[in-house]
């Protein structure tokens, strides 16, 4: 028994010896090693810091994760690049029926001037207008948008450019003989200004100059049986038959509200820039107007999600696709997309609209697009 008590006293003494020596080590950051009001302030200050860090656009960014390979340009203006972006309210703008009309048509004579009415999908009755013209120019005009073609474009211009096909054929730098292009910007400015349109500050636009060479290389008609029907081409293209060509986008903040011409097709590109214009030395020959959007100044300041957070939504979902093909992000633009609530009002959001190769390819193109949240860091479509 006293040996029993010899060693339980033995080993108490250890441990009171063990626990006046040198404090236990922490696993804990060292930073945070304070005590008492030093700590507290020590913590604030951390958590203060964490809320105000904001991530980093880079220039570029490189990541690869399984099938998917981030080698990709990043397109946004240099104040998006410190991490939060400005998000305005918008409301869709309405068009002057009467005004588009005078700038169109002017006096010609109208042969044929219909409205249908059609119920939408969203319960409501939409009202469209369509008119022809003595010289088979015609217009459709719709609650908010609206469709001009000339009759030259109507007959030759639509068989010989394609924006989803023959756009390449043309240059978007050459200046015609008739106009430079900035007096053709100034002149499609001042149609503008006589149907009340706006565009807003600053829109960006990118043109095409068809001379007249290339739009004769460029024709061509089927018939019905899809055929070359050779009796449909103009006789003889000349330098009297140039335009302008442009693709017109609204911007915010130095950036690009992409607007699609289609609910269908959400693709970025220029044959689905909301507004679209040829201008020749005749005047307007066509005439594309979709949705128009007036900016309210009111804005909300937002942080971007991680461009890692962005990768990893696109690495999930192509990563587990059972197939061989690999996946190439190459571009990355950081844009403003209106979306429609049930009330028929838009919410501006910001996507990251990334262009992706598939190879091989699987698809038509192997060329496509992913749009994600830039703020959310979810697949928007």
């Amino acid at each position: 028994m006293k040996r029993i008590r010899l060693y339980f006293t033995v080993f108490m003494t250890i441990c009171l010896c063990s626990a006046c020596g040198k404090p236990q080590e922490s696993t804990a950051d060292p930073s945070h090693k304070m005590i008492g009001s030093d700590n507290e302030k020590q913590e604030k200050d951390t958590s203060e810091l964490t809320e105000t860090t904001s991530v980093q656009i880079p220039e570029t960014y490189e990541r690869t994760e399984e099938n998917v390979y981030f080698k990709a340009d990043i397109i946004c203006s240099d104040e998006v690049r410190k991490g939060s972006v400005k998000i305005p309210q918008v409301r869709l703008q309405s068009l002057d029926e009467e005004k588009i009309l005078d700038e169109t048509f002017g006096d010609a004579e109208i042969v044929s001037d219909k409205i249908t009415e059609n119920p939408g999908e969203d319960g409501k009755v939409h009202r469209s207008r369509y008119l022809w013209g003595a010289e088979e120019q015609n217009i459709g005009l719709y609650e908010n948008g609206a469709n001009y073609m000339s009759a030259f474009y109507l007959k030759y211009i639509t068989h010989s450019f394609d924006l989803e096909g023959k756009e390449g054929n043309y240059s978007t730098e050459a200046q015609l003989s008739f106009m430079s292009t900035d007096s053709a910007w100034s002149e499609i400015n001042g149609i503008f200004d006589r149907m009340e349109v706006s565009l807003g500050e600053e829109p960006f636009f990118k043109h095409y100059a068809l001379d007249y060479q290339t739009l004769a290389s460029q024709e061509y008609v089927m018939d019905m049986d899809g055929n070359i029907d050779r009796s449909q081409y103009k006789t003889e293209w000349t330098v009297e038959d140039e335009g302008y060509y442009f693709c017109i986008w609204q911007t915010c903040n130095g950036i690009t509200i992409h607007t699609p011409q289609s609910d269908f097709i959400k693709k970025y590109a220029d044959f689905n820039a909301p507004v679209q214009v040829m201008i020749s030395a005749n005047g307007l020959e066509y005439l594309d107007l979709g949705r128009i959007f007036l900016i309210d100044p009111k804005e909300n300041m937002e942080k971007l999600a991680s461009l890692d957070t962005v990768a990893d939504v696109v690495i999930k979902k192509y990563s587990m696709i059972l197939t061989d093909a690999t996946y190439t992000i190459d571009r990355m633009e950081l844009c403003y997309y209106p979306v429609e609530d049930s009330e028929g009002n838009y919410e501006l959001k910001c996507v990251w609209i990334m262009d992706i190769t598939e190879e091989p390819t699987l698809t038509a193109t192997g060329r496509f697009q992913l749009i994600v949240d830039a703020v959310s860091g979810e697949e928007l479509f």
